[in-house]
């Protein structure tokens, strides 16, 4: 009874090794795909190859090009701030200015989920807005400057919206 058992098994082994698989059933393509986005700076982004910078916010830069330690440190959170934004965005569009920056890269208001990226930015005090010349990112905190952030206070951070200015 073994025997006959074992030369069953061996022969449907032989008969399956001569069968080709199913192929897998291959889900649908979806119709909208979220377009590759790199973040180079908190205010300098490449959408599908193409490079915008912000038109409504200026971001600290980081190392080399920081002043101060601030200013590279900021930097560096506001890009992570970014990066973590498009990383969880279902659409990121940049709506072209028609305007160029000095290094000839299209000025541009980008949208996250339809949110203005620099209106965000500036609201959470990551960016300042352009005004006349580079924003000083390591002069004294001052509010009251051309363009500058809302910086709020040790004691001012909590949770919940954040106090009036």
């Amino acid at each position: 009874m073994q025997r006959v058992t074992l030369a069953a098994l061996a022969a449907l082994s032989v008969q399956a090794c001569g069968k080709k698989a199913e192929p897998l059933p291959v889900a649908d393509a979806p119709t909208a795909v979220k377009p590759r986005v790199a973040v180079l700076n908190a205010d300098v982004l490449v959408i599908e190859g193409k490079h915008f910078r912000l038109a409504n916010a200026y971001a600290p830069q980081p190392v080399p090009d920081a002043h101060c330690w601030a200013e590279a440190s900021a930097a560096k959170q506001a890009t992570r701030q970014v990066a973590a934004m498009v990383a969880r965005a279902a659409t990121v569009n940049a709506e072209l200015t028609g305007e160029k920056d000095s290094y000839n890269r299209d000025l541009a208001t980008v949208r996250i989920d339809g949110a203005d990226l620099g209106d965000v930015l500036f609201k959470d005090g990551l960016v300042a807005r352009p005004g006349k010349g580079r924003f000083e990112w390591c002069d004294p905190v001052s509010q009251g400057g051309d363009g500058s952030p809302g910086v709020l206070s040790m004691m001012e951070v909590a949770p919940g919206p954040a106090p009036a200015h």
